[in-house]
This record gives structure tokens, C-alpha cells and sequence, in this order.
């Protein structure tokens, strides 16, 4: 077999490149498409992927001509370049090399919504300090919203499902399209002075061109104006407007930005029945407590003896009554010596009538004195009486009387074997008389003779 004929890889690639860098109409081409895949190398080149719904084209820019950029690349931007189309050897794909990159209509839009956003970041206006609070039971919802787009059934059926308490009021309002911008703003205008706790300003999904008037600047700063809470879910999920930014919540949808305006009436049914089951509870332990606490007071050795409660109280009592008749008697004594030159004829405000008030009021305390005298004479008189009886109990005549004696050795009570001894006389006294005997044996108590 010949082999000649064959090719390798890399002739091959040399061809194709060398037919590309020939082609009049490949050396200098003009090209529309979607920024994808853009990466900044360290080394100051740009590459990127070129894309439109048909086709991807992988690209590169040299740092020498990246340099001469009016702005910076990045992902989704709408772009018109300029350049030439080769083969990459070394991987064997054709690729564009751009000379300059422009931005399109919508790449245009996108460079002043970026500046727009600088501004507005740079100025304050997306900072939380500025997010109002989102009412958690809310009363009225206002929708600004198309009554034509998919997008409204849905929030309604959402709220009404999630809370049916909640007023709901639609204003219908032009989504997108020149005159948006200005309906729009019109809505919000009148949402805001309807009394609404929160309002919702939600579409559905679209291009960035139907979805634009979301990013314009005045309708950003009518939001950030609000006076009443508002909710903005424009589009999918990975659509994020300018009025995302300054709104007081974001939510990534429509429906979303219903479900997050309203409680749920199932958590909120939960949260009773948790409420319900912790106040029983509660109140149980408090019943229990009270019940344990009036037992303990109930057996408080004060509250069984209440004499003890006021006695104490009743001895400070008359100390104070002292004190103050020992007061009054020494004003009266002090106001009689000041009047002894005084003259006869004085009136209710002169020394004379305050000696006789402070008389009266003496006389008031004496008697008042006596009758408690008399009262702890009679009270001290019993618990003597008492205590005598209790005493001559004990006594040791009475002690005799039943039955026992007492023995006596030289006027000394016998008290122990060893007190006596044989020979001692010893003097036994009993109830009637006194008994004279003479040891003749001492044992102990084993018996033994001592």
C-alpha cells in the first residue's frame, strides 16, 4: 500500500490554515453576536465564545488591542467585531481574531444600566438602612401588574390560597413597550396612596428589551420613593432589574413575591395550636406553684401560733406609748414653765388651751396605760400560778409523798456504795419522819462485799 498519498494531521491543518489566511472574504470580517464565556487572562488577552441561536465561535483579542476597549467585556453583552477568521493549530479549530469590539443596541443599554447602577450604589440607595419593613399580616395587597399576563392569576391564586383574609386591588398597568415607563410610574404614584400595607410590582418572564423599563433610572428612584413596603419580582429567577436593587424586598418571581407578602394560614393555625398548648401548660405549672407555695405558708409555724405574729408588735406598741406620754408630759411640764407669768382671758391658740389639750390627751394615754397594766399583771399573775405549780411538782417533799426517801451520811446525800462504810450511821428520811440506821455491810451491784 502506498502511503504517499496520505496526510498527517498537522499538513493537513497548515492547509486549511493557509486557504483561511487567503480567503479575501475570511481576512477581514464583521461580526454580530452574544459575549459567553469571557475570560481576562493575567497576560492582558481577552478570550471569549461569540454566540447566537444558530452557532458558537470562539474568539481571542491580543492584549494590544485590548488596551484600546471602550469598555469592559463581560457575559451577555451584545457586541459588533471586527477582526480575522483562522485555524488554531494547535487545537485545529477556526476562531476569530478580533482587531475591535463595539457594543450593539442592547450592549449600549446594558453600559448605562451598569452606569446607572455605580450611581445609584455610589449615592445610597441600595443600602438596607433603607429597606422598609414588610408588614407580616398585612390587611390590603396592591398588584401593579398587566391584567393580560399569566403572571396575575397566579399571585391572586397564591394569596388567596396562602391567606384569604388579605384585600387584594389590581392596577393595570402597561408592562412594557415606550409608554410603559411613565404607566408604570403612574401605578406606583397611586398604589401608594391607597392605603395598601404592602405592594407588589411583579411581570412575567421576557427579553431584556421587554423587561427594560425596569431598568430605567426614574422608575427605580419612583420605587426607592415609596412610602409603602414594596415587593418587585420581574421575570425569572436570573432576571435581576435596577428596581430589584432599591426595592425593600426582592423576589425571584411573580409567584414568589405573592408567597412572600402573605403568611401562610397553615403556619399560622400551627403557631396557635403551639400557643394554645404552651399557655395550658404554662397556666398548669402556675396552678401547681401557687398550690405548693399555700401549702408551705399554711404550715408556717407563725400562722399556726398567730400570737407570735403580733406579740412582738404589741411590746414595740407599748414602748412607743411610753416614749410619747414621756414626750408629752416633759412639752406640757416645758409650755406650763414658759405661761407662769402669763395673763388669764387667752384663747384656743394661745399656751393655756395646749396645756389642757395635752392634759386631756394624757389622760387619754394614763388610762389607756392602766387598763394594758393591768392586763399583763393579770397575764403574768396566771403564768406565775403556772410555773409554781410546775415547781412544787418537783419538789422533794412532794417527791417523798410518793414513796420514794432520801439517804443522808454525816448531812451528806448518799449517793454511791462508796459514800458509806461499815460502822457509819447513816439518816434515811421518808414522808412522815427520818429513819437512823447502822451499816454493817456495803455490797455493790455484783454483790461482792466492798
Amino acid at each position: 500500500m502506498e502511503h504517499s498519498k496520505y496526510l498527517s494531521v498537522g499538513a493537513l491543518t497548515k492547509y486549511l490554515k493557509y486557504k483561511f489566511d487567503q480567503d479575501p472574504y475570511l481576512t477581514r470580517v464583521y461580526l454580530k453576536g452574544e459575549l459567553s464565556n469571557v475570560k481576562h487572562h493575567s497576560s492582558g488577552h481577552l478570550f471569549f465564545a461569540l454566540k447566537d441561536k444558530d452557532a458558537v465561535l470562539r474568539g481571542v483579542m491580543f492584549s494590544r488591542n485590548v488596551h484600546a476597549l471602550k469598555f469592559q467585556p463581560e457575559e451577555g453583552q451584545s457586541v459588533l467585531i471586527e477582526g480575522r477568521v483562522s485555524i488554531f493549530e494547535s487545537s485545529g479549530q477556526y476562531q476569530i481574531y478580533a482587531d475591535s469590539i463595539e457594543m450593539d443596541g442592547i450592549g449600549l443599554l446594558f453600559e448605562k444600566l451598569e452606569k446607572d447602577k455605580t450611581d445609584l450604589r455610589n449615592q445610597g440607595y441600595f443600602d438596607d438602612k433603607h429597606k422598609k419593613k414588610i408588614p407580616e399580616y398585612p390587611k390590603k395587597i396592591a398588584i401593579i401588574s398587566s391584567k393580560t399576563g399569566a403572571a396575575l392569576q397566579d399571585m391572586v391564586t397564591t394569596l388567596k390560597r396562602r391567606y384569604p383574609l388579605v384585600t387584594v386591588t389590581i392596577y393595570n398597568t402597561l408592562m412594557q413597550g415606550s409608554k410603559s415607563r411613565t404607566t408604570v410610574i403612574r401605578s406606583l404614584e397611586e398604589a401608594d396612596e391607597s392605603g395598601a400595607d404592602t405592594i407588589i410590582l411583579a411581570r412575567g418572564g421576557g427579553s431584556i428589551e421587554d423587561l427594560w423599563t425596569f431598568n430605567e433610572k426614574d422608575v427605580a428612584l419612583a420605587v426607592f420613593n415609596m412610602k409603602t413596603p414594596i415587593i418587585t419580582g420581574i421575570g425569572h429567577e436570573t432576571d435581576t432589574t435596577l428596581v430589584d436593587f432599591v426595592s425593600d424586598l426582592r423576589a425571584p418571581t411573580p409567584t414568589a413575591a405573592a408567597e412572600i407578602s402573605v403568611p401562610d394560614r397553615v403556619d399560622i393555625f400551627e403557631k396557635l395550636s403551639q400557643t394554645e398548648k404552651f399557655l395550658a401548660r404554662s397556666i398548669n405549672q402556675k396552678i401547681t406553684s401557687d398550690k405548693n407555695r399555700l401549702s408551705t405558708l399554711s404550715s408556717y409555724y407563725k400562722l399556726k401560733n398567730p400570737d407570735l405574729l403580733y406579740d412582738q408588735q404589741t411590746e414595740k406598741l407599748v414602748a412607743l406609748k411610753d416614749s410619747l406620754d414621756s414626750r408629752v408630759t416633759s412639752k406640757i411640764r416645758e409650755s406650763g414653765y414658759r405661761l407662769s407669768n402669763a395673763k388669764e382671758g387667752v384663747r384656743y391658740n394661745t399656751p393655756t388651751f395646749k396645756i389642757r389639750r395635752g392634759a386631756e390627751i394624757l389622760d387619754a394615754y394614763t388610762a389607756s396605760l392602766d387598763r394594758t397594766l393591768k392586763v399583763k399583771i393579770e397575764s403574768s399573775r396566771q403564768t406565775l400560778g403556772a410555773s409554781l405549780d410546775r415547781l412544787n411538782s418537783l419538789s422533794p417533799s412532794n417527791v417523798l409523798k410518793r414513796g420514794y426517801s432520801y439517804t443522808t451520811n454525816e448531812g451528806q446525800v448518799v449517793k454511791t456504795v462508796d459514800a458509806v462504810g461499815d460502822g457509819d450511821i447513816i439518816e434515811t428520811t421518808l414522808r412522815d419522819g427520818t429513819v437512823l440506821s447502822k451499816v454493817t455491810e456495803v455490797r455493790n451491784d455484783a454483790g461482792k462485799e466492798k
